[in-house]
């Protein structure tokens, strides 16, 4: 009987700047990770002002070649609860996910991060 443990854990982090109407800027990517996987984590809305609006947005494609929006909500103004969490995705290892940002009003905006991706191995007992 196999037994499924985590193997590896890739944190990702760093800051994006959006500073371009309208254009979808990847915060991260995922494909070929020749493994089952999850991706989760966090975004840091606290910089944004109160002409800001930011639409966050979930790609996956299901090993079928073509990404397909998962997800997209948008944030508007100063944000009394300004961390969001990217909620838990698991993955097979054909399977591809992409997170994007896309400024659509306002000025400017840094958007710190930190995402990390488990990978799973299994062996028998």
């Amino acid at each position: 009987m196999p037994v499924w443990y985590i193997s590896d854990i890739i944190p990702y982090e760093g800051i994006k700047i959006l500073n371009v109407y309208d254009v979808e800027v990847v915060i991260i990517e995922l494909s070929d990770i020749n493994a089952y996987y999850m991706v989760t984590g966090y975004l840091d809305l606290s910089n944004m002002q109160s002409d800001n609006e930011i639409l966050v947005k979930e790609y996956i494609d299901l090993a079928q070649g073509t990404y397909k929006k998962y997800l997209s909500y948008r944030f508007r103004g100063v944000q009394t609860d300004p961390i969001v969490m990217v909620t838990p995705k698991y993955l097979t290892p054909n399977d591809r996910y992409k997170l994007v940002l896309v400024l659509t009003g306002g000025s400017p905006i840094d958007i710190p991060y930190k995402l990390l991706l488990f990978k799973y191995s299994s062996r028998e007992i």
